[in-house]
């Protein structure tokens, strides 16, 4: 019995670790797209991030294609225009600031 309790508190807490990232993502998204006309965002290598051990639990838990995904189909409701950098375009060269 107290093993069952034990795994439903665990899934209840993983449950709503999911549910306030969606929300933070979905909040940011929404921000973003209504606050700003044109956004640029970059394609990263993910697959060569995540091969970090020190960063892999970071980036797989921020969801990078959720967050590309929803700029792209929110942005389009409002109109507004969405560029993605190539990953190897010399922003950093182009603009410091």
């Amino acid at each position: 019995m107290n093993r069952n309790k034990a795994r439903r508190k665990v899934a209840k807490m993983h449950y709503r670790i999911t549910c306030i990232r969606e929300d933070a993502l979905h909040k940011l998204t929404t921000y973003l797209t209504t606050e700003f006309g044109s956004i640029a965002t970059e394609e990263l290598n993910v697959k060569g991030m995540i091969s970090n051990r020190r960063l892999a639990g970071s980036i797989t838990d921020m969801g990078l294609h959720e967050f590309r995904r929803q700029i792209g189909y929110k942005a389009k409701l409002r109109g507004n225009h969405v560029e993605v950098a190539d990953r190897w375009f010399p922003s950093s060269k182009k603009c410091s600031g």
